[in-house]
């Protein structure tokens, strides 16, 4: 089952993908000092993270967010169990090297990313 694709490629699927709505809104005061808040929209915000990824599927992530662009993203939604497909641009994207004496591999732990939709 495929649980995350970036610009139609598959990479490892994430330890953990957390979906939460952002409400986009305007606020002002009034002369008075009563407070406006004009709601625009709500938008989606997906966290990603990855407890280990190797250095090919680190490879491909960054090649696909690379440039500040936004990037076509598909993750599983647990609420209808499909793929969601979003416009959205990443945001944040932290890891820490990590050398696999086992399998002589440099890979890359505590891998985390979020995205924002367009």
């Amino acid at each position: 089952m495929d649980f995350f694709k970036i610009n139609g490629k598959q990479i490892k699927p994430p330890k953990e993908i957390s979906v939460s709505p952002e409400v986009l809104d305007k606020s002002e005061r009034t002369a008075d000092g009563t407070l406006v808040v004009d709601i625009i929209g709500t938008k989606r915000k997906v966290d990603l993270s990855w407890e280990y990824m190797s250095q090919e599927d680190m490879a491909i992530l960054q090649a696909e967010i690379g440039g500040g662009a936004f990037s076509e993203i598909e993750f599983h939604d647990n609420a209808t169990g499909e793929l969601v497909e979003i416009t959205a641009r990443s945001d944040g994207l932290t890891y820490m090297p990590h050398y696999d004496w086992v399998k002589a591999r440099m890979m890359w732990k505590s891998v985390t990313l979020s995205f924002k939709e367009r």
